[in-house]
């Protein structure tokens, strides 16, 4: 594609707090914004990164063995405390398809952008897809969902606890999980739906056991129900659309006979784009 670099498809101006930003109002710009990642500012240099799957990892680890011990309440704590020191960066004049490779091979989803030390936007997960998107006109041969998809796919009931379901997100190192009912797609789970139940509100000296009963609900009263799903036949820029249009980074995909047959995820796509993209 003749326009990859990473300053025309970079997201700017960039939403930033400081190190002495609550964690409660962090968490508040993340929800309001729609956003996954806020760089961490100090006299107008980057020093710092605070993701909204770093607030989820944070929520759930204080909530581990032993923890009830501890009367942490995280409302109080800044943003210096707990966000991630040097973060990892990219040039303005570097391409999209680099972008995505670090991206994906360290597990992140943004990248800031810095140029002669000062932050100069940021890429994020939909600005990959907005490449992948406009780039994929460019492709000579099709290419299609069920030859990037993960065909082994873990799943739950809707019985399954948040804290089961977390615990599963962790040790398989995934972000969704797809709940079935008599080999049916019924519902889906995911990192972002765990955090919404927020239980660090709930970690006080006072609450502690409203927050275990929180923990030990069933997944049905927090999944997304009606799922969105993709058709394993459909060309792999139609999952980026969806996954773009409806902000969701992970799609069930489906069979003839609508059957879940495996899942594709953002992480595919940008195995697609480093793959084909990337020099």
């Amino acid at each position: 594609m003749s326009n990859q670099l990473v300053k025309s498809w970079m997201s700017t101006p960039v939403i930033t707090v400081s190190e002495e930003t609550p964690l409660s109002e962090a968490r508040k710009l993340i929800a309001d914004k729609k956003i996954r990642a806020l760089p961490v500012m100090r006299d107008d240099r980057l020093v710092g990164i605070i993701t909204r799957r770093g607030l989820l990892r944070l929520d759930l680890s204080i909530l581990g063995e032993g923890s009830w011990h501890t009367n942490a309440d995280l409302e109080d704590e800044k943003v210096g405390r707990v966000m991630t020191l040097k973060p990892l960066t990219i040039l303005p004049d570097s391409s999209i398809p680099k972008a995505a490779r670090i991206m994906l091979e360290n597990k992140i989803t943004a990248l800031p952008v810095v140029e002669n030390e000062k932050l100069v936007g940021i890429v994020t997960n939909s600005d990959i897809l907005r490449f992948l998107i406009a780039a994929y006109t460019e492709m000579k041969k099709p290419i299609y969902i069920k030859n990037y998809m993960t065909d082994e796919v873990v799943s739950i009931e809707k019985t399954t606890s948040l804290l089961e379901a977390h615990r599963l997100m962790g040790t398989k190192r995934i972000r969704s999980l797809p709940v079935v009912e008599d080999d049916q797609l019924v519902g889906m789970v995911t990192r972002t739906d765990l955090m919404s139940s927020d239980p660090s509100r709930m970690v006080s000296r006072n609450n502690q056991e409203l927050s275990l009963k929180i923990l030990t609900q069933d997944v049905e009263k927090l999944m997304t129900t009606p799922v969105i799903t993709i058709s394993q036949d459909e060309e792999i820029d139609a999952a980026a659309r969806v996954m773009l249009d409806h902000k969701i980074h992970v799609l069930p995909v489906m069979d003839d006979e609508k059957k879940m047959v495996g899942i594709i995820t953002e992480s595919d796509l940008f195995l697609m784009v480093v793959q084909k993209f990337y020099s």
